[in-house]
């Protein structure tokens, strides 16, 4: 498992911010996000007046992706990982995968924490082509390159299996803080790094990550609850930065204490 920045500064961060993110984050979820041995992940994608398509990724807690296969009336090509999602209405879409890497049930005391990873897009979205699993840091990698005139955006959403007989615990969502995290000259694999490692590995409460892909020039940036205090996660972010190999980057806070912009080390 992985181990896994003055009024300038200040306008550049309200540029890079996702557009309306207390909403996307509710555009795409879990059913349920808290699962027995053998349970099965569902994703609720929110109506919209516009089709789209979705494209799905399993991150098992191994630290491995591969694309999740459909076969069915809302398959682009009757059997692939992209989904067609019809304007108008809510979808409620079960995930199986390839056999066994969902359903199979856990054995000994313990708690995988994993990640359905969901690129919606307008139009038809770049899809990975390998099959087999890839490691985290090159599907991230991959996935910046093929989505680079893309518009959409990358929603992680978290959700642990317990094992089997060991009864899902509870997450502690009340006691949250909103920290809001721009990115100013950081590339976006590095980006898709951090939030993966935040809501994989990092801890915090079960609740999905969205990462609005960056238009031509645009900013990225993305919401995350955590249960830690301003400092703790100021931190923590500090820890995940580096581990993501951006020893030079340097964290700037932006008053609220919840406001925080990574900067490369360079600018």
């Amino acid at each position: 498992m992985r181990l896994y920045l003055l009024a300038g500064v200040i306008y550049s961060f309200f540029l890079m911010v996702p557009l309306n993110a207390g909403a996307a984050e509710q555009e795409v979820r879990l059913d349920v996000a808290e699962l027995r041995g053998g349970a099965v992940p569902r994703v609720r994608i929110a109506a919209s007046p516009y089709m789209r398509s979705a494209v799905f990724y399993a991150r098992t807690a191994d630290g491995l992706v591969q694309p999740v296969y459909f076969t069915g009336r809302l398959t682009v090509d009757g059997a692939g990982p992209v989904l067609q999602i019809p304007a108008g209405e809510e979808h409620l879409i079960p995930i199986g995968g390839t056999p066994g890497l969902f359903v199979a049930a856990r054995t000994g005391l313990k708690q995988d924490r994993e990640a359905i990873f969901v690129l919606l897009a307008e139009g038809l979205p770049a899809v990975l082509t390998d099959a087999a699993p890839i490691s985290a840091d090159v599907f991230f990698e991959q996935l910046a390159a093929v989505t680079r005139l893309q518009k959409g955006a990358l929603h992680i959403l978290p959700y642990t299996i317990a094992a089997a007989g060991l009864p899902a615990g509870n997450s502690r969502e009340e006691e949250t803080l909103t920290f809001e995290v721009a990115f100013e000259g950081i590339a976006p694999e590095a980006v898709f790094t951090i939030a993966d490692i935040l809501t994989v590995e990092g801890g915090g409460p079960l609740a999905p990550v969205v990462i609005k892909l960056p238009e031509a020039e645009g900013g990225i940036g993305f919401s995350y609850s955590s249960l830690a205090s301003e400092t703790e996660f100021r931190e923590l972010l500090g820890k995940i930065v580096k581990g993501a190999g951006l020893s030079g980057a340097r964290i700037v806070n932006h008053g609220a204490g919840t406001h925080l912009t990574v900067v490369a080390s360079e600018l």
